[in-house]
């Protein structure tokens, strides 16, 4: 993905949005869990998937407490690769995601949370 929203209470019983993304703009890889049906099978109640979290630290934590744990292009590629054992996977959720310090955040619109509004002004950083 490019980025992720997190909203924070502003204090006056509304949401602020918070745009999340790399500072180098690249592609975010979260690490994810899921199970989906074969090409042939109707799909399952319990299909679909999950993003990973872990702690937030820096200060990210003042946006939100948990963040998805995402994963360098080399990382994804392992973490994707079925033959790449559990224990392998466990480490690299663990220990091995992008540090808070690879990530740039700032407020955008409220305009961010209606689904009718569209085009890249909304995630232009707030005055």
């Amino acid at each position: 993905m490019d980025n992720w929203f997190e909203w924070v209470d502003s204090g006056d019983g509304s949401k602020q949005p918070w745009l999340i993304r790399r500072k180098d703009r690249a592609p975010v890889y979260c690490a994810a869990i899921g199970q989906f049906p074969a090409a042939a099978a109707e799909p399952a109640p319990e299909d679909g998937f999950v993003i990973l979290t872990a702690d937030s630290a820096g200060g990210m934590l003042d946006i939100h407490d948990r963040r998805p744990i995402v994963l360098s292009p080399e990382l994804a590629e392992e973490w994707l690769d079925p033959a790449t054992p559990r224990e392998r996977a466990e480490q690299m959720a663990l220990f091995e995601g992008e540090a808070s310090e690879v990530f740039e955040w700032f407020r955008v619109s409220k305009a961010v949370g209606n689904v009718r509004n569209q085009g890249p002004e909304l995630i232009e950083p707030l005055a």
